[in-house]
């Protein structure tokens, strides 16, 4: 038992010089992940520590992150730091930046689905919306083919410029493409857009519509054949009527009277409860009903925003320009409106001016176009476009009426030995043109009683001289 005893008192010695060892260095301990974790923070003990730790105090760490660019911020769906960089300005260099594949910032995030950084880079300068990567692709044709309806309705409503027809290296277009893929609402967004529908490719010279079907997309060739029937929605526009065409011949038509084997037909139909299935009818009451209850005038739904055009609505093949190039017409048409002869007021203020202006071709701005004057309205964001033109010929209100001609006075320098007379005090305050510093009516009170105080001295120093005067003629 002794012997046995033994080997216990090494091993329980040998434990209880482990639990005493110390440690030098935090992060040799065993748990260092709970006690000396990553987010933990030891001074620096000396140069060796800086060295193995691989910091100090008097310069930065060789890991601390790099500011993002606009490219890394369209890659990293940061669209936070991609807004404050569209304030600051970018460079077209910075906008430019592209990764090995030439796809810029916009064509990563048509093909990852973000939707707030395409949003965001809609306000971006030197943006070059028709740019192509490596295989020709488009941020439309990305866009289109992943299926993201957001981003692709985003592009052909908010990018100015944007090019439909656009075809990769293999000669396809963003309607083949989703069409090819399936993607039934970018094929219809795109239809109604003014896509081609009749385009085709150069190597099997198939259509948008050929290729649907022969790549077994049987819904998406069912679409496009239904809008292709039927290319423009009528009811998109102000001039609708919800009247249906039919109800006048099938009103004349009950009107009419009924022979007996009509009614004898329509008793029996009564009495028996079989009926047969029949689908909808083309232009029936199904289809009135959906065109009255999405029409913009609709009785029964609340339109929660207006469109930009109610009068030219969307059709298959028409192009349809986006908002920022639909604002700007419709406020030239107004401005042309309201004032006919805003060119020939402008000449007549600056009849007597030997200022010529001369327009150059590579720096012809719209603003100086006599019919463009337009400001596009609902820009939050967009600021006013420079012109040479006055603002009262580019908007009238109560606010700035009529001309206003600014009075300029031009003197002759004084010679270097000229020395400013000084000012006049002027006598009377009444010929002063500027305003007088006001009185209290206490102030005033106490002037006027100090005034009668030295009155009333003067008299007593007068009368006393006077006294002071008499007797010494007396006496003479």
């Amino acid at each position: 038992a002794e012997g046995q005893d033994e080997p216990r008192d090494e091993d329980e010695e040998e434990e209880e010089e482990e639990e005493c060892e110390e440690y030098e260095d935090f992060s040799e301990l065993p748990d260092t992940c709970s006690i000396a974790s990553d987010d933990s923070f030891y001074p620096p003990g000396g140069p060796e520590d800086e060295d193995e730790c691989g910091w100090s105090l008097g310069r930065e760490s060789p890991e601390s992150p790099e500011p993002l660019s606009l490219f890394r911020a369209c890659c990293a769906n940061n669209a936070v730091v991609l807004r404050a960089l569209l304030r600051q300005g970018p460079e077209e260099h910075e906008v430019r930046e592209t990764d090995r594949n030439r796809r810029n910032g916009l064509i990563v995030a048509c093909y990852q689905g973000y939707v707030d950084i395409v949003i965001a880079l809609a306000q971006c300068p030197h943006l070059d919306v028709n740019w192509q990567d490596n295989e020709g692709n488009t941020a439309l044709i990305t866009a289109a083919q992943a299926g993201h309806i957001t981003i692709t309705n985003y592009l052909l409503n908010y990018f100015p410029g944007l090019d439909i027809e656009k075809r990769n290296v293999f000669g396809f277009t963003a309607l083949m493409k989703s069409a090819m893929q399936g993607r039934t609402e970018c094929i219809r967004a795109l239809m109604l857009a003014g896509a081609n529908v009749h385009a085709t490719d150069p190597s099997r010279g198939l259509t948008s519509w050929e290729w649907a079907c022969y790549t077994g997309r049987s819904e998406s060739a069912f679409i496009m054949q239904k809008l292709m029937d039927r290319p423009c929605p009528e009811q998109f526009c102000d001039q609708y009527k919800p009247e249906w065409p039919k109800m006048k011949e099938l009103l004349a038509k009950a009107a009419e009277p009924k022979s007996c084997l009509q009614r004898i037909t329509e008793c029996v139909r009564s009495v028996v409860s079989f009926r047969s299935f029949h689908g909808p009818e083309e232009d029936g009451v199904l289809d009135h009903m959906v065109q009255v209850t999405t029409s913009l005038g609709s009785p029964f739904i609340a339109v929660s925003c207006r469109t930009v055009c109610p009068g030219s609505p969307p059709s298959v093949g028409k192009r349809r320009l986006a908002v920022q190039e639909i604002l700007r017409r419709q406020r030239a048409e107004q401005i042309r409106s309201q004032d006919k002869d805003h060119v020939s007021s402008y000449e007549r203020l600056f009849q007597n001016s030997r200022v010529t202006l001369i327009r150059k071709k590579k720096d012809r701005r719209a603003s100086l176009q006599p019919g463009s004057l337009a400001v596009p309205a609902a820009s939050a964001v967009a600021l006013r476009k420079a012109s040479l033109l006055p603002l009262h010929l580019l908007r009238r209100s109560s606010v700035r009426p009529g001309f206003v001609i600014p009075k300029v006075r031009v003197s002759k320098a004084p010679p270097p030995a000229y020395q400013p007379e000084p000012a006049r005090r002027r006598s009377s305050a009444k010929d002063d043109p500027y305003l007088q510093i006001p009185k209290w009516r206490y102030k005033e009170l106490k002037e006027e009683r100090k005034k009668a105080e030295d009155v009333e001295r003067r008299r007593a120093a007068e009368a006393q001289k006077q006294r002071q005067a008499s007797p010494a003629g007396c006496r003479t």
